[in-house]
Formats: structure tokens, sequence, C-alpha cells
């Protein structure tokens, strides 16, 4: 019966491919949505944990651990003392330890309130895992003065094991060249809060500077540090960092191109934008895409950017030493803003929105993270109706999470039963790997059966 049912498939792979559907296929952008988690109020850092869960921290002052096939929540901490959260301020960035679980620390930037001045506090808690729980407290970086806007505030881990964090001027332009503050700077410190003794300046956190309001940054290939940046109204920036080096704020807005900019540049050591947008699109957060990763392979050696304005997230490609930006392509993807983008281990890329920041319009749902999932390069499911699992193929490999209940059967060309499997709501499943060939896979939920025929090239 299985032979015959592959048999007929193929019979409609072959009508499907003489219509012409491969080539309208091939114009699509290779993935689609799936929601991992919804109702969320401004999910503005989203991390991969070594636990294979995801962490997420709210603008208002949570925190949360998600699972990212079934969206199961779990609350770590909420109730931050003295937190501030207004306007653009509040729980802002999060960076799990380089060596966790087995150095169990996270660390927060959040906005206090002080005397009427705001001020972004930097802290570091200690996870229980008995207690699935973040304890312990201890504030690293402390009296950094922002203010209701530009706040900053990304992190990133470095490979020698310090800590990178943006932090903005507050709305107030003159601080990101004043070396006396920190504000409008990029930090760099040790997981104790202490300051490197490698660090451009003596004894001061401070990494790079002339920055307005940075909110990604990420790491490229052979350490390259990359940081979005927010202009004013006109030139939003990437840029490539450097220590010790200044970005030219307020003097400078995106290229040295007048000549009081250039002059400017030429005396003060800046280092101009790989890349600049007029109008503005408020880019927020940013990652690396490995050349090495495969489960979006059209992302290979790309910075992903999370856009506010835009709406829009953006593959920046690289040229080969990845110091320039090649081309630029928009995936409108119709979330409304974007505050955050992820790309795990495993190459899977997650994405945050923030409609429900003030400044957005929510959406059914929103806030909502979202994944995005390999279209499978096949002619679709058959049997009517909505399928209960959603296939993918990467190289010689089959994947594919389920909605409901089901029984799974994959089969060879021939009809011969290669494996089968049994699965729940939300669980994920892998084939073994396979030969060149055509391949069947047949989906059975109660009474309803769908198909699918699969090619490995």
């Amino acid at each position: 019966m299985l032979k015959l049912q592959v048999v007929a498939l193929f019979g409609a792979l072959l009508a499907w491919c003489a219509w012409g559907g491969l080539s309208c296929r091939a114009q699509e952008w290779g993935f689609e949505l799936r929601v991992v988690a919804q109702g969320l109020t401004v999910p503005w850092s989203v991390l991969w944990g070594a636990d294979g869960w995801l962490w997420c921290a709210e603008r208002p002052g949570r925190i949360i651990r998600i699972h990212p096939e079934t969206g199961e929540q779990r609350l770590l901490l909420t109730g931050i003392p003295g937190l501030y959260a207004y306007s653009e301020t509040g729980l802002l960035g999060m960076a799990l330890h380089p060596r966790f679980p087995d150095s169990p620390y996270v660390a927060i930037a959040y906005t206090v309130s002080t005397g009427g001045t705001v001020e972004l506090r930097i802290v570091r808690y200690r996870y229980d895992a008995t207690e699935d729980t973040l304890t312990a407290p201890q504030v690293l970086l402390s009296g950094i003065r922002v203010g209701n806007i530009h706040a900053g505030c990304r992190f990133l881990n470095l490979p020698d094991g310090t800590l990178l964090l943006t932090v903005g001027e507050g709305g107030i332009p003159s601080l990101s060249q004043d070396l006396r503050s920190l504000s409008g700077k990029v930090l760099r410190i040790r997981w104790d809060g202490s300051v490197p003794a490698d660090n451009p300046l003596p004894d001061s956190p401070i990494w790079a500077w002339g920055l307005r309001n940075s909110q990604g940054l990420a790491l490229g290939r052979g350490g390259i540090v990359y940081c979005s940046e927010h202009g004013a109204s006109t030139d939003d920036e990437i840029n490539l960092l450097q220590p010790g080096r200044n970005y030219g704020w307020p003097a400078v807005e995106g290229y040295c191109d007048t000549p009081t900019e250039q002059q400017f540049c030429r005396d003060s050591n800046v280092v101009e934008p790989l890349y600049a947008w007029t109008p503005t699109v408020a880019p927020c957060g940013l990652a690396y895409y490995d050349s090495t990763l495969s489960h979006l392979p059209q992302f290979r050696h790309s910075l992903l950017l999370a856009t506010l304005r835009g709406n829009t997230l953006y593959q920046l490609r690289l040229s080969a030493d990845g110091r320039r930006i090649t081309g630029a392509i928009p995936y409108a993807l119709g979330l409304g803003r974007l505050r955050d983008v992820l790309v795990a281990p495993q190459g899977r890329v997650f994405l945050s929105t923030s409609n429900r920041d003030g400044r957005g319009t929510p959406r059914p749902g929103d806030d909502k993270i979202v994944e995005l999932v390999p279209k499978a390069q096949d002619i679709g499911m058959t049997g009517g109706g909505e399928p209960p699992i959603h296939v993918w193929q990467e190289m010689d490999r089959v994947h594919c999470v389920v909605r409901s209940s089901v029984h799974l059967a994959l089969v060879d060309a021939c009809g011969r039963l290669l494996c089968r499997w049994r699965g729940e709501s939300g669980q994920r499943w892998t084939s073994p790997q396979l030969a060149p060939g055509w391949y069947g896979l047949i989906v059975h939920a109660g009474t309803r059966t769908w198909r699918q025929v699969l090619l490995v090239p």
C-alpha cells in the first residue's frame, strides 16, 4: 500500500513540475515564519542557552526561559529592585556567561531613576538550576548617565572572555566625545566588573566612543565586532568596531562627506561606517550568520539586522574578509517593529517583535518571538486541510515539527519502510542521513492522512 501511495505522489510531482511551479518556488525567500511564543511585552533581548531554551528579557522587567519547540515559559526573575521603565528605558540587554552553565552567571542592563536622573546599571545574577531562578545580584557598573531616550544597551561576549556593552548618550550628544563620561560609548569589562588592563584608556571601561545609541552587537569571523547605530534624522549606521577609535557622533553623521566632517575625521581618528541608511530604519538587534551554517544557507556569511522603523529584517552580505558590506537584502516579514535577532549555534534564526513599546501598533498575539523555518523543497503536503506537521529539508536530512499527535512513516522510492515515528504537539523529528534519491513521507493524524514527496540531491 505504501508503494502505491509513493508512486501516486511521484505522478503528482511530475505534473506539478511541468506546470512550472519549481520556477515560482525558486523566487521565494526559502523560509517561512513559525510563532514560538506570543503575548510577550517588548522582548528586548533573546539569547540561546546551553540548556537548549531561549532566554528572554522583557523591557518592563521580566526574565523568562522559553522552550523553542513547545513555547513553554518559565519565569526566572521579576520585580527588579529600583527598575525604572518609561519611554525607551527599562530592562534592556542580557548576556549569559560564555562558560554557562559551569559559570552560571547572567548579566543584565536596566535603568534606575535617582534624584531625577536616569542611570544605567549593569548587574550580574547567578542562575540557580535547582530552583530555576536568578539570585544573588551583584552590581558591576552603576551611575552611568542616560535618559528617557538613548539608553542602549546590548551585550556581546568576546573570545577572550571579556564582555562588551553599548551605552547610549541619553539624548545629550556632547557626552559621546567626553572621555570622562561612559555615555555614548562601547564599554569592555570582565565578568566580575573589573577593567581589563589592555583597554585603550588606562583604568577605564571605555573601548570605543563617539556613538549615539547602539542597540546591536555581533561577533563575526576572525573576531570582527559589528555594531548597529541609531542615527538622528539621517544616517543609521553599521560600524566595524575597533578599540580606541572614535565613531564621530555628534560631529559626524554617517560618512565623512562634508568639509567640516572630513576635518574632524582626520583630527579625531574617526572610523567611517560600513553602511548607512537615509531615510533611517532604526536598526536594532544584530547577528552574524556563519559561513559554515546550513540551516538557512542563503544567509551564510551575512549580518542579520532587525529594524524598528523599517519593520524589516535585513540581510547584509559581507565580503570574504568581512570588512565590507557588499549588498543589503530586505525581508518585509509583516511582523511590525523588530527588536532583536538571534542566530542559534545550529543556524536557527529567531526574531522578537516590539509592537507594544509605545511606538508600535500592537497586533493579535503581540509581542511575539518567531523562528525563520526553512521551506521544504518539494511539492508540498497533500491530503487537504492544514497539515498537522511542518516539514523542511536540509541537504541529506528531513526535519519536522508537529502540531498535534501524529504517526509518521518514511519510505524510499520503492515503498520500503525506512523508519516510523510517533510524535506529540511541539516535538521535533530529524530523519537519519539519506542517500540521494526520492522519498515519501506519510503522516497519519486521527482518521486523516497527508503525504509528501522529498528529493535528496
